[in-house]
C-alpha cells in the first residue's frame, strides 16, 4: 500500500515517514520548499497543496493520505492560513475523490477553549474540520481527524527548541505562575494512535484526542524541567493570564507595523494558561490506544537528544 504524506519534513510528518516505511508501507513525501534530511527507504516530491494541478499525480498514485502540512504559526496574514490550512485542505480532498483514495487522515490540533478567536490556525483547522466531516456525512469520504495535544520529542522544534532557546536568553515567562496544563503528547504516542487508526474501520468519520492521558503535569513543571537541561534556575518571571493576552495583542500589532517578532502572542498565553483537562478514553475504546511512553521517559529522551546534538552541554 502506497501513502502519501504531506508536510513530509515538519517534526510530526518526518517522524510519520520513518515510521510508515519501518511498517512497511511504501511512501511518497510532500514536501513544498525545505528539503528532507534523509531520501532514505522512501520517495520525496516537490509539491503545492494550494495549487491543485501539482498535487494531482501523487494523489493518482496513493492508496492512504496523511495531511500533516499546515501553517503552524499563532500570527501572521489570514490569507495565509485560509490559503493552505482551509484551501488546500479542500484541494486535497477533491483529488482525493477523484481518484478514490482509501482512507484520508488529518491532522489537526487540540483547541484551547476561548471566548474569542485568538489564531487564524486554530480558526482555520476548525474550518478545516467541519469541511471534512461534512464531506464523510454527504458522501461517506473516508476521513479521520486526529486531535493531538501538544507533541514534543526528540526533534521537535515548538515544544522543545523554541521553549529551550528563550530559556537560555532569559526571555521566557510563566503565564498564571505556570499551573496550566501541559497537554503532553509524545512523538511516540501519536504515531502509534495514527498507525491503529488507519487499520481500524471504525476510526472513519471520527475525530480523535490523542494526548499522554495525563492533565497532572504543568507548564511550571515542564518549563523548569526544560531549564534544569539548559543549566538555568527556576524561571521567576510571572504574568497573569489578563496580562498575557494584553501583551501579546500589543506584540502582533508590533508585528504587523514594525516586524518585530513577538515574544508572546494571544494564542500561546492561552495554551500556557490551560485549564481544560483532555481524555483519552475515545481513544482507548476505538482504537485500543494506550500511551507506551510517559512524561518521566520522554523528557529523558529529549534531553539525551539534546546533549546529542550539541542544544545543551
Amino acid at each position: 500500500m502506497k501513502c502519501l504524506v504531506t508536510g513530509a519534513v515538519g517534526f510530526i510528518g518526518d517522524a510519520l515517514v520513518k515510521r510508515l516505511v519501518k511498517e512497511g508501507y511504501e511512501v511518497i513525501g510532500l514536501i513544498h520548499k525545505a528539503k528532507p534530511k534523509n531520501y532514505e527507504n522512501s520517495e520525496y516530491v516537490e509539491g503545492d497543496i494550494t495549487e491543485i494541478d501539482s498535487i494531482k499525480p501523487f494523489v493518482k498514485n496513493a492508496d492512504f493520505i496523511f495531511h500533516c502540512a499546515a501553517t503552524v504559526k499563532d500570527y501572521g496574514p489570514k490569507e495565509i492560513f485560509y490559503k493552505v490550512n482551509l484551501e488546500g485542505t479542500k484541494n486535497l480532498v477533491k483529488a482525493s475523490e477523484e481518484f478514490g483514495i482509501k482512507k484520508f487522515i488529518f491532522l489537526s490540533h487540540i483547541r484551547h477553549k476561548s471566548e474569542k478567536s485568538v489564531g487564524y490556525y486554530s480558526e482555520t483547522k476548525a474550518l478545516a474540520e467541519q469541511y471534512l466531516l461534512e464531506k464523510f456525512k454527504q458522501n461517506g469520504f473516508p476521513v479521520i481527524i486526529i486531535r493531538p495535544g501538544n507533541v514534543y520529542g526528540p526533534g521537535a522544534t515548538t515544544w522543545v527548541l523554541r521553549p529551550l532557546k528563550s530559556i537560555q536568553k532569559n526571555r521566557i515567562s510563566l503565564v498564571d505562575h505556570g499551573n496550566g496544563i501541559f497537554l503532553h503528547t509524545y512523538i511516540d504516542n501519536l504515531l502509534d494512535a495514527i498507525i491503529t487508526a488507519l487499520k481500524e474501520p471504525k476510526a472513519l468519520g471520527e475525530t480523535i484526542d490523542i494526548t499522554d492521558g495525563d492533565n497532572n503535569t504543568t507548564w511550571c513543571e515542564y518549563l523548569n524541567t526544560i531549564a534544569k537541561m539548559a543549566g538555568k534556575s527556576d524561571i521567576k518571571k510571572n504574568m497573569s493570564k489578563k496580562n498575557a493576552l494584553f501583551i501579546g495583542k500589543l506584540m502582533i500589532l508590533l508585528n504587523r507595523v514594525f516586524r518585530i517578532d513577538p515574544w508572546i502572542t494571544p494564542m500561546a498565553a492561552l495554551v500556557l494558561a490551560n485549564q481544560n483537562k483532555v481524555s483519552i478514553e475515545k481513544a482507548r475504546s476505538l482504537l485500543g490506544y494506550e500511551p507506551k511512553v510517559d512524561f518521566h521517559e520522554g523528557i529523558k529522551q529529549v534531553e539525551n537528544w539534546l546533549r546529542k546534538e550539541n542544544y545543551i552541554s
